[in-house]
């Protein structure tokens, strides 16, 4: 197993070819590809599709001010930035579309300016307006940018707090900046996550170093509470 998770993790590491802008048409058909992937989605049973707009993804680097200097439809206006979430909400309905976002994340070194809490809280209006089905936000401890998406969003509000334990999930939806706290690494390394929910723990923690191994480890030999 550990040669398969080493060979794994040097598939990681390989160098991404350098990156360059892609042309108008070029991005039509990125979008189209968005279209199409939700359209099949559905087809094939889904309920709906939520868009990867955080965590440095293509969606989000078109939200970045210094990774989107486009002056054509897709850069420019936060409408022009979104056009991805729009596409797929046309496609399937926006009562199967969600759109995921991370302000102010890094990854990639994506910088959304010094506006960037107004860009998000115009994002999340304008979304709003879409009807979509929920918004899911990775909250990086910008309390005023959860603040600004929470008034200017009126559907159900999804959010993960970077960095937290399990004390602190219900801290968002108690103080009314959440109505849903989604589980990802903590349900990972607790696969008994209920039970030790209602337990009161404790908890496992998780390892970033086992994660997209190649292998089992750190997926499923995290200990039980048995």
């Amino acid at each position: 197993m550990g040669g398969n998770r080493e060979a794994g993790l040097a598939r990681l590491r390989q160098q991404p070819p350098e990156p360059r802008a892609l042309s108008t048409e070029e991005v039509r058909g990125v979008v189209d590809e968005f279209r199409n992937a939700a359209r099949r989605a559905v087809k094939a049973g889904a309920d709906g599709v939520e868009v990867h707009g955080a965590r440095g993804y293509l969606v989000h680097s078109f939200l970045g001010m210094n990774s989107n200097q486009r002056t054509d439809i897709y850069g420019g206006g936060i409408a022009n930035r979104a056009r991805f979430a729009a596409a797929v909400a046309d496609e399937i309905g926006a009562s199967r579309t969600a759109v995921r976002l991370s302000p102010f994340n890094t990854f990639g070194d994506i910088d959304e300016g010094s506006d960037g809490a107004e860009l998000y809280g115009h994002l999340a209006a304008w979304l709003d307006e879409l009807g979509l089905a929920y918004l899911h936000v990775y909250d990086f401890g910008r309390d005023d940018v959860l603040t600004q998406i929470r008034d200017a969003w009126r559907g159900p509000l999804f959010v993960i707090r970077d960095g937290r334990g399990p004390k602190d999930l219900l801290r968002a939806p108690e103080t009314g900046l959440a109505d849903i706290v989604p589980v990802g690494k903590l349900a990972l390394a607790n696969p008994d996550f209920v039970d030790r929910w209602h337990a009161g723990g404790p908890f496992n923690a998780p390892d970033p170093e086992t994660m997209f191994g190649g292998d089992d480890h750190g997926y499923t030999d995290y200990p039980d509470l048995g």
